[in-house]
């Protein structure tokens, strides 16, 4: 099934409308960043194991009621199209019971991200200024080339103030 997109302007919210009706593109993932539709492959083994063990240390020290989730979209409180899906979120644990597919941003504690090397223009730039100007508390970005990892905290003005 194809699905045709308008030859004018598409009014908000309408894309990501659009993007639900068309058929799953096998092996990627789907996001809309910035009104532009993001396809992401699907992880490597290396990648999907460092979440698993992010998510295991995490999981670990987490107040009762909250919960790491893998792989759960987080819709723009400033664009109704948009939505990114990190890799990892901690949110309140009771999601887990709901049937939606879509967080609220103010429910998400942390977002982690491990880069993935054909997306790293979206990890990197866009998905850091997206998470502090949707004031997510917290984003840490994993990248396994170099071994690093960066905790952004404290969103301000669509920054974040502060770097580890």
């Amino acid at each position: 099934m194809a699905i045709r997109f308008p030859d004018r302007p598409v009014r908000p919210g309408v894309l990501r409308r659009l993007v639900g009706q068309a058929p799953d593109p096998k092996g990627f993932r789907v996001e809309i960043i910035r009104g532009r539709i993001v396809l992401s492959p699907t992880p490597s083994f290396k990648h999907s194991g460092i979440v698993q063990r992010v998510a295991g240390r995490i999981r670990g020290g987490l107040e009762q009621g909250r919960g790491a989730l893998q792989r759960h979209s987080i819709a723009s409180p400033h664009d109704p199209d948009d939505y990114c899906t990190p890799d990892l979120v901690v949110v309140p644990a009771a999601i887990e019971d709901e049937d939606g597919w879509l967080l609220d941003a103010d429910t998400v504690d942390l977002a982690v991200e491990v880069l993935s090397p054909g997306n790293a223009p979206s990890d990197v730039l866009a998905k850091l200024e997206e998470y502090a100007a949707w004031h997510i508390p917290v984003y840490l970005f994993i990248d396994p080339r170099d071994g690093t990892a960066v905790v952004y905290s404290e969103p301000s003005d669509g920054k974040y103030r502060t770097v580890h």
